[in-house]
């Protein structure tokens, strides 16, 4: 019988077989004879045989069908539209609003002057100075309004205006009874009759107050401002001639600024109304 002794596969050398170190290179032979037994994993790699349409049509069809998310429709909220007669109102209104806007302030100051000369800031003589200028503004704004025709004022600007009066009017009996000149009694039944009159007249003012038609007279300004725009594009390209043109532009634009003018009161009844809740 031949005994085949194993190679050490580092140097080469014949070895005995149950030697766990190869005596002449020291290579760890048992290491390797482990190696050797374990199975080596070969990959193919196989190319899978294209799907024909028919196949790829039944697949398509036997997955779950998909979600869909509902589209959300944006509804445009309702403009109140407001009537025709308060729109005139508000319009004829908004022509003298500015001007009394100023003629209001300077009788404020006016005011604010002489309750100084009562309280003993200033004296009779300078209230009298200060006061002059503003008595002829006063003057001639008044004046202005005549020539313009002032309209009636609107129920929310009377109610606005006793609304300020009674507020001031608190301010005052305040004031008086810090310097003593009241006693605490009839400051208590004076502020009771201010304080009632005004509770009514805020009630009255928030029914009255309707921010819905500012909201109304702006989008109705932008859609003329749109119409202006289109008829000069329309004028451009030659589908409206030039004389016509002229004549609906002019239309437009006095429209835009009488909605204009409705506008800006009413922003500024609501400021109003606004600043003396703030005061109150």
């Amino acid at each position: 019988m031949v005994i085949v002794l194993p190679i050490c596969p580092r140097c080469g050398q014949k070895t005995e077989d149950w030697f766990s170190y190869c005596k002449y290179c020291g290579l760890p032979l048992k290491q390797e004879k482990e190696k050797a037994k374990k199975p080596i994993t070969i990959k193919v790699r196989v190319e899978e045989p294209e799907e024909t349409a028919l196949e790829a049509e039944e697949e398509i069809e036997a997955l779950p069908p998909k979600r869909t998310e509902a589209k959300v429709v944006e509804k445009t909220a309702e403009i109140e539209k407001i009537p025709e007669d308060i729109k005139r109102n508000l319009i004829e209104r908004g022509k003298t609003y500015l001007v009394e806007t100023r003629l209001r302030k300077l009788n404020r100051d006016y005011e604010t002057l002489k309750t100084r000369q009562i309280v003993g800031e200033i004296t009779e003589e300078e209230l009298e100075k200060r006061a002059e200028p503003l008595r002829e503004e006063i003057s001639e704004i008044r004046k202005t309004l005549q020539e313009m025709g002032a309209a009636e004022p609107l129920n929310v600007e009377v109610l606005l205006a006793e609304k300020e009066t009674q507020i001031e009017r608190k301010k005052k009996l305040e004031e008086l009874l810090i310097k003593g000149e009241i006693r605490e009694t009839i400051y208590q039944k004076l502020f009771s009759e201010y304080e009632a009159k005004l509770k009514e007249v805020e009630k009255k003012l928030a029914e009255g107050i309707r921010q819905k038609w500012l909201v109304s007279l702006e989008a109705e300004k932008q859609e003329l401002l749109d119409q202006e725009e289109m008829l000069t594009a329309k004028m451009k390209i030659g589908e409206v001639p030039v004389k016509e043109y002229q004549t609906q532009k002019k239309e437009l634009e006095t429209k835009i600024k009488e909605v204009g003018l409705a506008c800006e009161f009413l922003e500024g009844v609501i400021e109003r109304f606004r600043i003396t809740e703030k005061d109150n």
